[in-house]
């Protein structure tokens, strides 16, 4: 837990006279966050804090290194260190010392670590101005404009923040083959995976319509 509560950053976003379409954006961002927060075990405190804080750097620069300079802001207010940690390493999923180096960025390892880091990271690559973008999308945008090993980082990172759906398939039930299965969910906001159980199979379902895929499994595995 941390005594540094919403409040408090609302305060300092004031202090920094962060602008409305910043201040849009961090709201938007926020409140993805703490959905996927209440599912997972984390400090909600810090992911709430994190959230709001995390462009703050944007009062001085647009670009990448607004992380940094965000995270400059916050160590000279003597802000807890784990809040500093999420908002300087929350630029796409994270960037590698060599992949900082390359992007004409300080050398250092901003790869999210902690449930709270890649929580507000994963939010952040969720949102678009304020609007909610799919997984899918993004990687489809992280395809064209990151490194390989980022887009790589952004999957793992959706698998480890949100609480997945399990729903057990049988052998009778398991002609719903692959190519059918992405049909079945390709409107989803979502991903899967699918581990074999020998008997059948379990389908584990990861992201805002995980739910929603469930009910639609359920009913057509009901039908077969």
């Amino acid at each position: 837990m941390t005594s540094f509560k919403k409040k408090d950053a609302l305060t300092l976003l004031k202090k920094y006279n962060v602008d409305g379409r910043v201040l849009a954006h961090v709201t938007a961002v926020h409140d993805y966050a703490m959905e996927i927060a209440a599912n997972v075990e984390c400090d909600r405190d810090l992911v709430e804090a994190g959230a709001l804080l995390h462009d703050i750097g944007r009062t001085k620069s647009h670009g990448l290194d607004h992380a940094i300079i965000g995270s400059e802001i916050l160590r000279k207010e003597g802000i807890d260190e784990r809040i500093v940690k999420i908002v300087e390493r929350h630029i796409g999923a994270g960037l590698t010392p060599d992949e900082a180096v390359k992007l004409g960025l300080p050398p250092g390892n901003y790869v999210p670590e902690t449930i709270e880091e890649k929580i507000v990271c994963h939010a952040d690559n969720l949102i678009g101005s304020t609007e909610r973008v799919s997984i899918r999308d993004t990687i489809l945008i992280a395809r064209k404009k990151w490194f390989p090993a980022s887009v790589d980082r952004l999957i793992k990172m959706h698998f480890e923040v949100f609480k997945p759906d399990n729903i057990s398939v049988n052998k009778k039930c398991m002609e719903i083959d692959l190519a059918n299965l992405d049909r079945m969910l390709e409107n989803l906001d979502l991903l899967y995976k699918i581990k074999d159980e020998g008997a059948g199979c379990i389908i584990s379902l990861y992201g805002r319509d995980s739910g929603k895929a469930a009910e639609l499994l359920n009913k057509r595995l009901g039908e077969i």
